[in-house]
């Protein structure tokens, strides 16, 4: 009787790894990532004495373009291009 056991559950095992295997999303991030991005965004400015508004639209701004912002310098210069567009409008 063990043996029975041993064999469902190793067969039940082998029917259900293909389920346990990792997948790789390479470097895409949970929508959440760029939610607390933005959020840190807008402590840091406000800590940085950055005015109210225009840290809240910078982090208003984030929030809905983080996503698509790519990397590196590119990401830097649309940053950059946010805070700057925040900090005229107010």
């Amino acid at each position: 009787m063990p043996g029975l056991i041993s064999a469902v559950a190793l067969a039940t095992l082998l029917l259900l790894s293909p389920l346990l295997t990792a997948r790789d999303d390479g470097l895409a991030f949970h929508e959440d990532y760029y939610l607390g991005f933005s959020q840190g965004v807008y402590y840091g400015l406000l800590l940085a004495g950055t005015g109210y508004e225009a840290a809240w639209c910078v982090k208003g701004e984030l929030a809905y373009e983080a996503a698509d912002m790519g990397t590196g310098g590119e990401f830097q210069a649309k940053l950059e291009r946010i805070f700057q567009t925040c900090s005229t409008q107010q």
